[in-house]
């Protein structure tokens, strides 16, 4: 009889036990996954195709045609308390940038112009909207159509 109580008590302190135990882990675990950053969920938007006249000393060299593309946060611009669309604004930059930019020749581009270009339109876009809403932008197509290319 008395083996039976003290199994009894035994099997009851380790069920005790446990759950203390069980409750104390997650309590701590809950603690550390608070402090741990959530990777950010992003998704990658389309902006329309723009042609962009390139004027050199009062002369129209050629049109530059880009298709971008640009990363921001999963549902940014939907049920947001904030509704500018970042796309108007990546079309504007990236129109202001080609149009005004003379440090780029675009009948000989370069891979360091390019990057310098996207980074571009990623920081005015953003200093703009005055938040971090483009991640990154990329580029889908560019291309250079000389003056003497474009059939009359």
């Amino acid at each position: 009889m008395i083996r039976s109580l003290m199994i009894g008590l035994w099997c009851g302190i380790v069920a005790l036990g446990a759950t203390y135990g069980g409750a104390w882990w997650q309590g701590h675990r809950a603690q550390g996954g608070a402090e741990a950053a959530h990777p950010v969920k992003t998704e990658v938007k389309k902006v329309k195709p723009i042609s962009v006249p390139v004027i050199s000393g009062g002369e129209l060299k050629g049109y530059v045609s880009v298709e971008f593309n640009f990363i921001t946060e999963a549902g940014e611009g939907h049920g947001k308390t904030d509704d500018s669309d970042p796309e108007v604004f990546v079309m504007d930059e990236a129109f202001r940038i080609i149009y005004s930019d003379t440090k780029i020749d675009f009948a000989r581009m370069e891979k360091v112009d390019i990057d310098r270009l996207t980074k571009q339109i990623t920081e005015n876009v953003n200093g703009r909207l005055g938040s971090n809403k483009v991640k990154e932008t990329l580029i889908k197509n560019l291309s250079f159509v000389p003056k003497e290319d474009i059939p009359h």
